[in-house]
């Protein structure tokens, strides 16, 4: 019998007041073998009292591949409840992949992420609907972030139907080494606070590719929505902006509060600055009531543009063909003009100082 040394069986737990949930955690794990029979035994916690999935990894050498497909039987997968002494049993003799030596990775995930309130569309095209009423920040995102969601595949493949290779983005993860949204350092804390664009825990995550706010989203139990989802939520399907037919409803800046846009119109300047005196984002929630929607989503016109889930063309870049996914609603260095047609695509491994999303179910 010999005893496997166990690292990184983390999960983190970053609350969100107006989240109501909290993140799962696991803890002491053990890890023993004999024979051909690898046993794994841990703790689990969701305070919560939710039932749980989860996820075992294996990191070795070579870096970390996922665990077997045959051989694995117990605690293990959908349906697990908080409890102490939970097993998970290998047989070696019939699964195949483990690297040599390795190190189990544990994760758990109860399917609610630390998305925030949530309001309820009632859809004239289509099945009724949830939208995020933020915008996803940073503070959520660190969570997918501490509990190891770029080390697990499963939250990566988009299994959704709009991609013939379902694990592009996890293989675009890997091949770009991607840890975090580009301006992150997940080596400091908050991971954030490097960011020169959104450096609180309150403002819009920046730069994560469309790969990753769909991984994000998978792990939060939500998704990206489709453009005429997007467009019926926040109310852009029959008016022009959020709060209406006017582009600024009279306002002028620095009294400008509908939207966090850059006020460039009539000859207006106003410094290197936002609308709102912000030099780049804003905190979620800082143009409510004025600039939601009729249905009360918050900034869904500037801050920062938002992926949604449609493919609208495949782009052959030469080495690498590309299928690009629309964004939309401006971002804070989108001119006031531009919010009259505040939609673009971009290829979804686009990873900019404007770019966010929000999560929908």
């Amino acid at each position: 019998m010999r005893l496997l040394t166990l690292v990184a069986l983390t999960i983190g737990i970053l609350p969100v007041a107006s989240a109501g949930n909290v993140l799962p955690v696991v803890t002491d794990v053990s890890v023993k073998t004999a024979g051909d029979t690898i046993r794994i035994t841990y703790d689990i916690d969701d305070p919560d009292g939710d039932t749980m999935r989860v996820l075992l990894r294996f990191a070795g050498a070579d870096g970390g591949v996922d665990g077997p497909v045959v051989g694995i039987s117990g605690d293990i997968g959908d349906g697990v409840l908080s409890g102490t002494a939970r097993v998970i049993t290998i047989d070696r003799s019939v699964a195949t992949g483990l690297p040599e030596p390795f190190i189990p990775r544990l994760l758990a995930h109860d399917g609610t992420g630390l998305g925030g309130e949530m309001i309820a569309v009632a859809s004239t095209g289509g099945p009724d609907f949830l939208v995020d009423k933020y915008e996803t920040t940073n503070e959520q995102y660190a969570a997918f972030v501490r509990s190891d969601g770029y080390e697990f595949r499963d939250f990566w493949l988009v299994d959704d139907g709009t991609l013939e290779i379902v694990a592009t983005g996890w293989n675009y993860a890997g091949k770009f080494r991607w840890l975090a949204p580009r301006f992150w350092d997940p080596s400091v804390e908050p991971p954030w606070s490097t960011d020169p664009y959104s450096g609180l825990a309150s403002t819009p995550v920046l730069g994560a590719s469309w790969f990753e706010a769909y991984a994000y989203c998978k792990w939060a139990g939500r998704r990206l929505p489709s453009s005429g989802e997007w467009l019926e939520a926040t109310g852009l399907n029959v008016s022009p902006y959020s709060w209406g037919d006017d582009r600024t409803s009279g306002e002028e800046p620095p009294e400008f509060t509908l939207a966090n846009v850059r006020f460039g119109y009539k000859g207006y300047s106003f410094g290197g600055f936002t609308s709102d005196g912000s030099e780049h984002t804003a905190p979620v929630g800082s143009h409510s009531p004025i600039g939601d929607s009729p249905l009360g989503i918050v900034d869904p016109m500037g801050n920062a543009w938002e992926w949604c889930n449609d493919v609208v063309a495949v782009i052959d870049y030469g080495t690498f063909s590309c299928a690009t996914r629309p964004l939309r609603g401006g971002s804070w260095a989108t001119a006031m003009p531009e919010l009259d047609d505040a939609v673009k695509d971009l290829c979804p491994l686009y990873r900019t100082e404007t770019i966010g999303f929000r999560c929908f179910r």
